[in-house]
Formats: structure tokens, C-alpha cells, sequence
């Protein structure tokens, strides 16, 4: 069986740990994904993380789709904890870029972007909360080619 270590890496509150449910619940290694709001999440699991609705430590969880045992590992975004999000980034094989529609690309997407860059993981852009009320995709790609440097392509909205 292939393995693959796959971060989920994102600025705070751009929905890494909501993303990370939906994979779980997709690849249906979970019966219904959890939830920040609720605390009732896999990967946040100190009381701490819970009560705030933050992640403060990465944490790893797995699914497998065929042949494939995809570790993800839900990382920090919060700027306070860059140092956790870089201690993780060193052990994957890839990594998912969240970045939330409505807020855009945010001083730690960036500070993330030059850490993956740096040591060469290869990156896909996600972008997230298409759904809420001042969400636009194309300023955020705009935001990604002017800020990032990189280009993102649009696969589906």
C-alpha cells in the first residue's frame, strides 16, 4: 500500500479542520464529520483547542482510498504557533492550501507559502467558503497570483 503524508495548512479560521472532517467523512472513515463550533472534531482533541475553536497542535488522522493510506495532518494557523505548522511541514509528501473566499490570502497564508516553497512540497490551492455572503473567488486567484506568485487554475466554483 502507498503512503502518502498530506498537510492541511492554511491561515486561522480559512477551515483546515472542516476541510479535514469532509475528508474523512468523504473517504468514510468517519460516519458524520465533526464539527468546530461543537468541539466535536478528530483532530482538535485538547480541551483548549475545543474551547476555543482553534488548532494549537498538529494533529494526524488517516483515510484510505484504494490502494492509497493518506495520512492528513491538520496543522495550527494561527500565527502564534507558526513554529508548529513548519515542525510538520518537514514530513509531508504533499500539502492543501486552504484559503477561506470571503477573507482572501492573509499574512500567515503567505508566511506558509514561503515555508512550502523553501522546502519544495508540492502545494494545491483549496479555496474555501465559496458558499458565504462576500466570498469572491476571482479576487482571491487574483490575490494568489499578485501576493504568492504562484498560478492558481480554477477546476470548479
Amino acid at each position: 500500500m502507498t503512503l502518502l503524508n498530506l498537510g492541511i495548512v492554511a491561515h486561522v479560521d480559512a477551515g483546515k479542520t472542516s476541510l479535514t472532517e469532509r475528508l474523512l467523512y468523504e473517504a468514510g472513515a468517519v460516519a458524520e464529520p465533526g464539527s468546530v463550533d461543537a468541539g466535536t472534531t478528530r483532530t482538535d482533541s485538547m480541551e483548549l483547542e475545543r474551547r476555543r475553536g482553534i488548532t494549537i497542535r498538529a494533529a494526524v488522522t488517516s483515510i484510505t482510498i484504494g490502494d492509497l493510506s493518506i495520512n492528513l495532518l491538520d496543522t495550527p494557523g494561527h500565527p502564534d504557533f507558526i513554529a508548529e505548522v513548519e515542525r510538520s511541514l518537514a514530513v509531508l509528501d504533499a500539502a492543501v492550501l486552504v484559503v477561506s473566499s470571503v477573507e482572501g490570502v492573509q499574512p500567515q497564508t503567505v508566511a506558509i507559502w514561503r515555508a512550502l516553497r523553501r522546502i519544495g512540497v508540492p502545494t494545491v490551492f483549496f479555496f474555501n467558503k465559496v458558499d458565504r455572503g462576500g466570498a469572491d473567488v476571482d479576487r482571491v486567484a487574483a490575490q494568489v497570483r499578485q501576493r504568492l506568485g504562484a498560478r492558481p487554475v480554477l477546476l470548479t466554483t
